[in-house]
């Protein structure tokens, strides 16, 4: 019986082994899966650069690195903005102002990124950098002011989806509120996502002033926003 049980156990070993790295092939083969990745790198070695003093090896080395993937990262850009045109297309109240906002924000944000990627690559004349920098720092922080409104009242209908279930006599622990709060949290989640992005795209806005140009503060933003946005894709898998 000992035989058997662990032959058994290794023949299982295997398939769990396949579908995980099935999964990572899956997320992998992702453009945002693989450009999360790439975030949460870059934000990583920017927040080691700002939280302390490091060897001058160590510095001299996440230096370029993190520059190198800030620009790979633009690469990933290519296009994406037709997602958030199809988006908008597909939405039941596209004219709505606060989906123009959110959507055609981060369109707009996605399309300069192409601009911004051809001019730090050599391509385009670099004096066209700051202005083209700037206009897409302010179509991100317009996409995620209508991005965040419009989540803060999904989750109110939700909270109050809830509510009306567990007076309907569902228990805690029924599908229909298991269910209910697992899309809250991940819609809470988004919610903190974007506004560590927007606390960046604020703080390209008006130059790093104040608060905002700490380094420690935007690096932990940005990493913040990596990790969660890692999760959902990787969950969505």
């Amino acid at each position: 019986m000992a035989t058997a049980s662990s032959s058994s156990s290794e023949s299982r070993k295997p398939a769990a082994r396949r579908d995980f790295l099935v999964h990572v092939e899956a997320y992998l083969s992702r453009r945002d899966g693989v450009d999360k990745l790439l975030k949460i790198s870059r934000y990583a070695a920017r927040l080691a650069l700002a939280a302390g003093p490091l060897p001058p090896a160590a510095s001299a080395r996440l230096k370029p690195f993190e520059s190198s993937v800030g620009l790979s990262r633009k690469a990933f850009r290519l296009g994406k903005f037709v997602q958030n045109v199809n988006a908008l297309r597909a939405h039941p109240h596209p004219s709505t102002p606060l989906v123009l906002l959110a959507y055609g924000g981060e369109g707009v944000y996605y399309f300069l990124e192409q601009f911004v990627w051809l001019a730090k690559a050599g391509l385009l004349p670099k004096h066209l950098l700051p202005r083209l920098q700037l206009l897409s720092a302010w179509a991100e922080l317009l996409g995620y002011v209508g991005s965040i409104t419009i989540k803060l009242e999904e989750i109110a209908k939700l909270e109050s989806s809830v509510k009306m279930r567990l007076k309907e006599g569902c228990g805690e622990k029924s599908e229909a509120v298991r269910t209910l709060r697992g899309k809250l949290l991940l819609k809470r989640m988004s919610v903190v996502q974007d506004v560590a992005d927007a606390v960046m795209a604020l703080g390209d806005v008006t130059d790093g002033k104040g608060l905002l140009g700490s380094s420690t503060l935007m690096a932990s933003a940005g990493l913040l926003s990596a990790l969660i946005s890692a999760h959902k894709n990787w969950n969505s898998c």
